[in-house]
């Protein structure tokens, strides 16, 4: 299992360089700490070099080429100490962690790291009576974990009135109280104003707020009662490697073992991570657990022949029959504009790119732990991977006849028969399928032919550095009346289709076409 140690308790002695202080020596330096210090600011990373079972011992000792409060107070101090480095002592007390102590002085983890010569891989092995400098600060502060800042917030909740208030238990995820409560994680995330990068960073005795419910329903977690299962971690495996095989989101395993993006990609073999959300059963199947919702929207999909591998070929040819457009809204207005399906993700490529403009959809990369959203309201048509070369995919059927895919999801988190809004997660950005990269390829299908969804898109395309292009944006709401700037085109053959095989979707195969890097080396998608 992987955790983090708890606790209020703090210690901390200052340290100012010599100058800017008064001019005269502090005495409480050491040799180590100035080292590490100025390896550090030269760009060196002498620390990160030493033999690992240097490391092992020193952390044994209790210092990691970090002293202990005790050796810190009998240092010697060499006089080479910056005029103007500015910094405060910190002895880690016990259940610190460096977040909290980063937190808490208002400075970035990374600095920390930096200024102290620390890895990665040695954030979790802080032991009680580490000395940390803590750069930029000229005196020190409380440090309060989760638990204590928890309580702060508690005591400033104002009341609510359309709902009530649920405090995550260590362990907890979004996801997790989404079940509890036969909530959506789209409904809490929506209530709570969370982004993508909250649902994977919430820490124990955050407020959740559970919309429609009265507080007499709030229902503790009992931490000693998890579902889910623990898995060690084998040689080669990744997160990315977990959600897969699970069908678990990496952002719930992430917020489910409190890891953040850096520990998530260097994880060791033989890690214990939890897998949230999970049930086994006598034969040793491991499946995600289902909600009542989703056996609700599993049985309305039955009924109107959605969630097939026939209904996906017939709709990624363009071919929505009326009784799912009249389920996706009883309306025959489309829904004029749609949103990006990633938040945060940027553009890739576009319709018409590609040797011959074979490819006509918009290609949108990001980040491990992202969602995929769905780009108008409509229903779930389809959540599988039995299409070939798109991996997890899933189809919405819109208002008035729209259909929209997304295809390459690490993980789908809706069903067939589910009624989801604009913006509402559909699934985790992944690399599944014929795939060069983690990115989602979104289709934009209309009476047979696939569309140029850009000029739909609000507020316009995002790019990597995060400028919106605001292209020359139009409305579409008359299903017989297409705006002139968008195009059409009946789906297009790959000029060499070893690879590229949506253009006639046919049944998955159980082999999975290789991934293969530019000349520089990154991984970009089909």
């Amino acid at each position: 299992m992987v955790s983090r140690p708890r606790g209020s308790a703090f210690a901390v002695v200052l340290a100012v360089g010599w100058a800017a202080a008064c001019g005269g020596e502090s005495g409480s330096g050491s040799r180590g700490g100035d080292a590490a210090a100025r390896g550090a600011a030269d760009g060196g990373d002498a620390a990160g070099e030493k033999d690992s079972r240097a490391e092992e011992a020193a952390e044994e000792d209790g210092g990691g080429g970090m002293p202990r409060a005790e050796d810190a107070a009998t240092g010697d101090d060499d006089g080479t100490a910056d005029a103007a480095e500015v910094y405060v002592e910190h002895v880690v007390a016990e259940g610190e962690t460096l977040w909290d102590i980063a937190r808490s002085y208002g400075v970035d983890v990374r600095a920390i790291l930096a200024a102290n010569g620390l890895r990665d891989r040695q954030v979790r092995r802080l032991s009680r009576g580490r000395v940390l400098r803590i750069p930029g600060v000229t005196k020190t502060v409380p440090v309060l974990g989760a638990a204590a800042r928890a309580a702060q917030m508690r005591a400033n909740l104002p009341p609510l009135a359309d709902g009530a208030y649920h405090f995550l238990a260590p362990g907890e995820t979004l996801w997790d109280v989404a079940r509890r409560y036969g909530k959506t994680v789209d409904e809490l995330a929506a209530r709570n104003g969370f982004t993508d990068d909250d649902l994977r960073a919430l820490s124990v005795g955050r407020p959740v707020i559970v919309p429609g419910i009265p507080e007499d329903q709030v229902r503790p977690a009992d931490p000693s009662v998890r579902s889910g299962l623990v898995h060690v971690l084998g040689r080669g495996e990744t997160i990315w490697d977990l959600a897969r095989a699970f069908q678990v989101g990496v952002g719930a395993i992430m917020a489910a073992n409190a890891l953040t993006a850096d520990e998530a990609r260097t994880l060791r073999e033989g890690t214990e991570l939890f897998i949230p959300g999970v049930t086994q059963d006598r034969r040793g199947r491991v499946r995600p657990e289902t909600t009542g919702p989703e056996r609700s929207a599993t049985a309305l999909a039955r009924r109107l022949g959605l969630g097939t591998v026939q209904c996906a070929r017939e709709l990624l040819n363009g071919r929505a029959r009326r009784s799912w457009v009249r389920a996706a809204g009883e309306t025959d207005e489309l829904p004029g504009t749609l949103r990006w399906p990633v938040a945060k993700g940027w553009y890739v490529r576009g319709w018409g790119s590609g040797e011959g403009g074979y490819h006509l959809a918009t290609d949108i990369m990001g980040e491990m732990g992202w969602n995929v959203r769905a780009a108008a309201p409509g229903i779930v048509a389809y959540s599988g991977r039995e299409v070939r070369g798109y991996g997890n995919l899933v189809i919405v059927i819109h208002p008035g006849g729209w259909v929209t895919a997304y295809a390459h999801n690490s993980v789908n988190f809706v069903v067939a028969g589910q009624r989801v809004p604009a913006g509402g997660i559909l699934a985790e950005l992944g690399s599944t399928g014929i795939s060069r990269g983690p990115h989602v390829h979104f289709e934009f299908i209309f009476r047979g032919e696939l569309c140029d969804a850009e000029p739909l898109f609000r507020p316009g395309v995002r790019h990597r550095s995060g400028r919106i292009e605001r292209l020359r944006s139009v409305t579409w709401t008359d299903p017989d009346a297409r705006p002139a700037a968008i195009r059409c085109a009946p789906r297009r053959h790959h000029p060499r289709s070893r690879w590229v095989e949506n253009e006639t979707p046919e049944a998955e195969t159980p082999e999975a076409a290789p991934s293969a890097p530019t000349a520089d080396g990154a991984q970009v998608p089909p």
